[in-house]
């Protein structure tokens, strides 16, 4: 089944889904080894892990989708793409649409930020106009249209902390009318803002959870029973990671390699096995010749043991 169906039928199936966000091929395979059904691309943790840089609009259409498709082919399970302004206008969005889905995108979100855009739980956020807006999302429909109509299209809006949280409202009431299939507002600051959301924006709605930032972190079950379809802890495991290797290696600076935080490590094999480096060693016995293999393994069945 193609990801894009998988990501609507997880959609359609009752209750809410969580979807991690990830930032490289690395951090959605742990995930799905967790056993999540679907991760998120984020533009935050890409511009960390490829620039060391905040989510202030530095990185290129190109970066980003490289980075999505690393991550889609990292993974079998679906992958929701950060795009983003769309990179620009109509004509951009168009492009954007494109280049997501051919990298594997099992769907995406596009705001209406002004570029350059930036995290939306940053200060000094600008949006453009809502008429600007739905012509960018015609246009990213159409494009989607045309390569897989499965591929799901979310607006996110946010103009919450520009134009406020009625013409947030609106522009999720005009886009629904556009054709888009789930809405994202983001950087709700208050439960009455989520339920007046859920209850008022006629399609599913995804909520962002971010550890800091402005959307109080409600309990799953709690923003499930609100109506939220896409729970989303965006920078949870980024977060997670840099802490843990902070701690790690500061601990090796100070005191050496040790036995001391092996606890907080994966073992070589457990890492091998969370790359599928078994299956590297099935693929060699289907199609590498014995007496080749003999030579390399002298009758080791495993590259780790």
């Amino acid at each position: 089944m193609k990801t894009s169906k998988q990501l609507r039928t997880l959609l359609e199936r009752p209750g809410a889904v969580v979807v991690p966000g990830v930032y490289d091929s690395l951090s959605a395979r742990i995930c799905e080894m967790a056993g999540f059904e679907a991760v998120f691309h984020s533009g935050y943790g890409t511009a960390a892990v490829r620039l060391g840089q905040p989510d202030i609009g530095l990185l290129t259409l190109t970066e980003m989708a490289a980075q999505l498709k690393s991550i889609t082919r990292a993974v079998r399970i679906p992958v929701l793409g950060d795009s983003d302004n769309g990179f620009g206008n109509a004509v951009n969005a168009d492009r954007t649409v494109r280049e997501y889905i051919w990298a594997g995108a099992a769907g995406l979100f596009m705001e209406d930020q002004v570029s350059p855009k930036r995290c939306g739980h940053m200060e000094g956020k600008q949006v453009i106009s809502r008429e600007e807006m739905m012509g960018k999302l015609r246009a990213a429909i159409d494009a989607r249209n045309e390569l897989d109509p499965d591929v799901v299209i979310m607006y996110r809006t946010d103009a919450i902390h520009v134009t406020g949280f009625e013409d947030a409202l609106d522009r999720a009431k005009a886009a629904v009318a556009a054709g888009v299939d789930m809405v994202f507002v983001e950087a709700l600051e208050t439960r009455e803002q989520m339920e007046r959301a859920v209850k008022e924006i006629g399609v599913p709605l995804m909520l962002n959870l971010i550890e800091g930032g402005k959307t109080p972190l409600v309990p799953v079950k709690e923003a499930e029973a609100m109506g939220f379809k896409m729970i989303v802890p965006a920078l949870s495991a980024l977060f997670a990671a840099a802490r843990g290797m902070y701690e790690v290696m500061t601990q090796i600076r100070k005191e050496g390699v040790s036995e001391g935080y092996l606890d907080r490590l994966f073992t070589f094999r457990e890492f091998a096995e969370l790359v599928r480096l078994d299956e590297i060693r099935e693929m060699e016995e289907k199609y590498i010749p014995p007496s080749v293999l003999e030579e390399k393994y002298r009758g080791k069945k495993k590259i780790v043991e």
